[in-house]
């Protein structure tokens, strides 16, 4: 047999393992979807705060708005999306992912200030 016989005779011969059979480290089952939840449902808040920052700058056309709109975004929603990615990356080590998500908290701190202040 070649080709996708053979590949699909390949797949089928492999044994299915039960659902039962997979283990979670760092907690119980509840607690670790709790946290998964929980961490989607902040992602999801950043980007609506965002989203509304944005809509604000659009609406009056003011500089301050769209700052403000990067601020928020730098120190919310992008060191979450940054933590999510670099995560899942076998290449970045955690010392490199806590520095990037510092300084794009730093940047939206900076860019806040520089709001506040300047007005």
């Amino acid at each position: 047999m070649t080709g996708i016989g053979a590949t699909l005779a390949a797949f089928a011969s492999r044994r299915a393992v039960p659902a039962q059979a997979a283990e979670t480290t760092g907690g119980s089952t509840a607690a670790i979807l709790a946290v998964f939840l929980l961490f989607g449902v902040a992602v999801v808040l950043a980007t609506l705060v965002t989203y509304h920052f944005v809509q604000g700058y659009r609406r009056t056309g003011r500089r301050p708005m769209l700052l403000l709109a990067v601020g928020m975004f730098l120190l919310a929603a992008a060191p979450m999306f940054v933590r999510l990615l670099l995560g899942n990356v076998d290449l970045v080590t955690s010392t490199t992912r806590r520095f990037v998500v510092a300084c794009l908290e730093l940047c939206g701190l900076l860019t806040l200030l520089y709001v506040v202040y300047d007005s």
